[in-house]
């Protein structure tokens, strides 16, 4: 965009008497140069007029003669002047290269987000190749970091900052969740920014720079032992949460698949659970499917709670549908709720363990998940082959497996007690 201005005379100080003018055309290498010239007129009005002229003039003989070329070139100007100005921000920057790759005809377009609306758009491109449980992580782990944000969640992509990740970091440990799911939660939103750079949304990770914590302070999860899984059962609320206890005590079953029991994963005739893990991977979801036989305990619960002859009814009408995260409330909260028959039951869930400066620091060692460590090691130290343990479980890996085996001190003695003795003799 031309401009006119006054010269000074060198000599006299005092204004010329013809107006000039400066604009920007783009020269052989197609970088812009800035040309100035006499109007050769007196007057502002007739010298803008003149001004005009000769920039269009000066464009056609550049080669941007056309429509579009001019066009571009006048968001590129628009840029310019708002940049000498001061005044060019990212939303000005973002609309014009928006425009610009627009009038090249790529179908290209600088997509517009806002930290909520990114995370809305890449959570529904998750679940079209995510399992269930794992897009259900993804959706409370950005959930958590959006509410961490408050107004800013509402904000261009662009304003999340390096801080505002280590501060959602840091108010994680303020209430006693481990590095481990602090790094575990990062991984999420770091893979939500990288897409969104990988989609020119964003020029940088704002996760880049932050290293993962140190791990030393996570505490594995510990089982309940019988006299605890006893007290939890008489605290049930109700039959459905009974069942449910039940079911996972005796199954390993997690509490998202207990809570979406159906009457068809029920073989009462063959005295079989039958059911596929949400968990499971879907390249294996064929191979996947557990059939466990029932304890006494389960037949006994299922002889006097019937399941529906219809297949897809569910076995805990109350509990289904809901997600385990999340406050108590009649759609969310389940392991919430969980820990609050825990506290009906007198059963302690927290190891209090010291911070670096001395000062308590309470970790939770036991929660619903806890039933799957018990199943795992009553089994174990009943002496079941690890093979078969994974078969009732449905572990993928000795690994895996290993981390949920809690050996039993009675057990671990005779295995001692088999030592040979230092004389050679058999005990």
């Amino acid at each position: 965009m031309s401009s006119v201005y006054r010269k000074r005379s060198p000599k006299t100080g005092k204004h010329l008497p013809n107006w000039y003018c400066t604009f920007r055309i783009p020269d052989s290498s197609g970088e812009l140069k800035q040309v100035h010239r006499s109007t050769g007129q007196r007057t502002k009005g007739e010298a803008e007029k003149a001004a005009r002229l000769f920039e269009e003039e000066s464009l056609r003989e550049a080669g941007a003669g056309n429509e579009i070329s001019a066009a571009i070139l006048g968001r590129v100007k628009e840029a310019s002047e708002l940049a000498m100005k001061r005044r060019l921000n990212p939303a000005h920057a973002r609309r014009i290269i928006g425009e610009i790759m627009a009038l090249q005809g790529t179908g290209d377009d600088l997509a517009e987000h806002s930290v909520r609306s990114w995370v809305e758009e890449w959570l529904k491109e998750k679940g079209k190749h995510t399992k269930a449980s794992t897009l259900e992580f993804y959706r409370g782990a950005t959930g958590m970091f959006l509410q961490s944000l408050g107004p800013k969640a509402d904000a261009h992509l662009e304003a999340v900052s390096t801080r505002d990740v280590k501060d959602f970091r840091d108010s994680l440990r303020a209430v006693g969740r481990t590095a481990k799911t602090a790094n575990h939660k990062l991984r999420a939103l770091k893979s939500c920014f990288e897409d969104a750079r990988k989609e020119s949304v964003i020029l940088r990770n704002p996760l880049d720079p932050i290293k993962p914590l140190d791990e030393d302070d996570s505490t594995e999860r510990e089982p309940f032992t019988p006299e605890e899984v006893d007290r939890l059962l008489t605290a049930a609320p109700s039959a459905e949460w009974y069942g449910a206890m039940v079911l996972s005590a005796y199954t390993g079953l997690r509490i998202s698949d207990c809570a979406s029991f159906r009457a068809e994963n029920i073989v009462l005739q063959e005295g079989l659970i039958q059911v596929t893990p949400q968990k499971a991977s879907r390249k294996r979801k064929g191979k996947s499917e557990l059939k466990i036989p029932m304890h006494p305990e389960l037949r006994a619960f299922f002889a006097k709670n019937k399941p529906s002859p219809f297949p897809n009814t569910p076995l805990f009408p109350s509990l289904d549908g809901r997600k385990p995260g999340g406050p108590v409330g009649p759609k969310t909260g389940l392991s919430a709720e969980f820990n609050g028959i825990c506290e009906a039951a007198g059963v302690d869930r927290i190891l209090v363990r010291s911070k670096e400066d001395g000062a308590p620091r309470n970790v939770y060692v036991k929660g619903f998940h806890s039933f799957r460590h018990s199943c795992t090691s009553w089994l174990a130290n009943a002496g079941v082959p690890e093979d078969v343990r994974m078969a009732i479980t449905g572990h993928a890996d000795n690994a895996t497996h290993a981390q949920y085996t809690h050996h039993g001190p009675e057990l671990l003695q005779q295995a001692v007690d088999k030592l040979p003795c230092l004389g050679g003799q058999q005990v």
